[in-house]
């Protein structure tokens, strides 16, 4: 029996691969979490669909769980540090998963895409 050695294996539904990186594993959560926002904005229209409480409560019951799964095992929280130019942590993952959010908060809002975050977040009741 050979073993073959492959780039990253999925363990408990966490993609790790042979530098710890984590990268593989946010590409497919961003991606699923992508998926399941785009699935639901078919239901909601301006005229007609959903109204926007139930959009929230499916990005935060299903949208969420699903791209934040095994979030402390991969996700270090950005910080800041005196003396250093750029803040330290998991920023390049905070920014994918606050993609995912910000498309989610365009969707319960109704709002243009020109919309800053932090008003789209406010208004649907999302921390950021």
């Amino acid at each position: 029996i050979t073993i073959k050695c492959v780039p990253h294996a999925k363990l408990l539904g966490v993609h790790i691969d042979q530098e710890l990186r984590w990268h593989h594993h946010v590409d497919t959560a961003v991606a699923k979490g992508t998926k399941l926002l785009l699935a639901a904005k078919r239901l909601t229209r301006p005229s007609f669909g959903l109204p926007p409480r139930y959009i929230r409560r499916i990005y935060t019951s299903v949208v969420v769980p699903r791209v934040e799964y095994a979030l402390p095992v991969w996700y270090e929280p950005t910080r800041t540090i005196p003396g250093r130019k750029f803040p330290k942590g998991s920023t390049g993952f905070a920014n994918r998963i606050g993609k995912v959010q910000r498309l989610a908060c365009q969707m319960i809002t109704g709002a243009f895409r020109c919309t800053a975050t932090d008003v789209l977040e406010l208004h649907a009741n999302i921390k950021p």
